[in-house]
């Protein structure tokens, strides 16, 4: 049996190919890079600071009466029991 340990397989000679750009791909520039700076600002400016229908469904939930739910309640508690750690006195 043979084994070939060529872990370069694009290499020829020990030289490797020259990576080419995509065929019309044009570089960014600085400029490009600003115009997509300033479009992610405004769309973020433009984003409202809370979501009407969340708070709703928050305030649904909080009035609900069963928010958490039982099972909820005791899995974090048993969570937050398995991580104390007695101090070595």
């Amino acid at each position: 049996m043979e084994i070939d340990a060529n872990l370069n397989p694009g290499a020829v000679n020990g030289l490797f190919p020259v990576a080419r750009s995509a065929a019309g791909a044009k570089p960014v520039s600085q400029s490009d890079s600003f115009a997509s700076s300033t479009a992610l600002e405004t769309a973020l400016k433009n984003t409202a600071d809370t979501r009407p229908e969340a708070v709703a469904r928050g305030l649904d939930l909080i009035n609900s009466g069963n928010y958490p739910s039982a099972i909820a309640v005791k899995k974090l508690s048993g969570f937050l029991a398995s991580q104390l750690q007695t101090s070595p006195d």
